[in-house]
């Protein structure tokens, strides 16, 4: 079966049909609203990691951190992702390191990543859960019409959205930790 469907307004009962007990609709829920929680926790560790890694990258001074801080806390997850690609890559350039370009875009991309996978779980319609566990977890309106994009679940889909954030945190403090030793002249 496919994973993922994109059904036009015109389209929108093209076979999907609600789960009509609402008892099953809850088992199903409970089933994978822990795993769902998992998901929401690993993504905000995540973008604390980042934050971290931003307020690093400008910063050692306790006093400065909390001045960064204030400006951290009003971005979005989106936000402090590109910035810190930026600082990544500002500091690459401006000191001539050998830290591969292509390891900070294959970086750049999991964040991308980690954003849409969580915003499918975060946004999700699961109260509007389809037979065969399709969810809805992206409506856009087009000048061609209203799109729905539907994403099948089960546990191990889940499990592996939980494994590629956990994934690319650690992925984050290598590609962190090298690059503060090459600065640092230790490599």
């Amino acid at each position: 079966m496919i994973d993922e469907l994109n059904y036009n307004k015109c389209q929108e009962d093209f076979g999907l049909e609600l789960l009509e007990d609402e008892n099953d609709l809850e088992d199903i829920l409970n089933e994978m609203s822990s795993y769902i929680g998992w998901i929401i926790i690993h993504f905000n560790s995540l973008e604390n990691s980042i934050a971290y890694c931003v307020a690093d990258m400008i910063t050692h001074d306790p006093y400065q951190d909390e001045r960064v801080d204030v400006f951290l806390s009003e971005m979005q997850y989106s936000g402090k992702s590109r910035a810190l690609i930026n600082l990544y890559g500002q500091v690459i350039e401006s000191l001539a390191l050998t830290t591969s370009k292509a390891n900070l875009t294959e970086l750049e991309k999991t964040f991308v990543e980690c954003g849409k996978r969580r915003n499918e779980y975060a946004h999700a319609d699961w109260v509007g859960m389809k037979k065969e566990n399709y969810v809805c977890v992206k409506t856009n309106a087009k000048k061609n019409g209203i799109i729905r994009r539907y994403r099948k679940y089960n546990i191990d889909k889940i499990k592996e959205d939980i494994e590629y954030i956990c994934d690319a945190e650690e992925s984050l403090e290598l590609f962190h930790e090298t690059l503060n030793d090459e600065i640092n002249g230790e490599i």
